[in-house]
């Protein structure tokens, strides 16, 4: 696995300590939801950038990656449920 999807999976095991064998378990043997990890780290990162950020439009921006993240992370858990 590459770096950010490590770490986005690290995020997701964070968000979900109740289903962590499993996650793990299911992301090893599929390369779609290793790609969405990789996805949601992308998010959840670009969410922080901006929610730092002191330009005018980071607060619209932070909130549209958050809804990405979210978004992201259902799609996580609804393609390790279809295993």
């Amino acid at each position: 696995m590459e770096r950010s999807q490590i770490r986005g999976l690290a995020r997701l095991l964070l968000r979900h300590p109740e289903r962590r064998d499993e996650i793990r378990r299911k992301v090893t043997e599929n390369t779609q939801i290793k790609e969405l990890c990789d996805a949601y780290e992308a998010a959840c990162e670009a969410a922080e950038y901006w929610s730092r950020s002191s330009d005018p439009i980071a607060p619209a921006r932070a909130d549209e990656y958050r809804e990405l993240a979210a978004a992201t992370e259902e799609d996580i858990l609804h393609a390790i449920s279809l295993l």
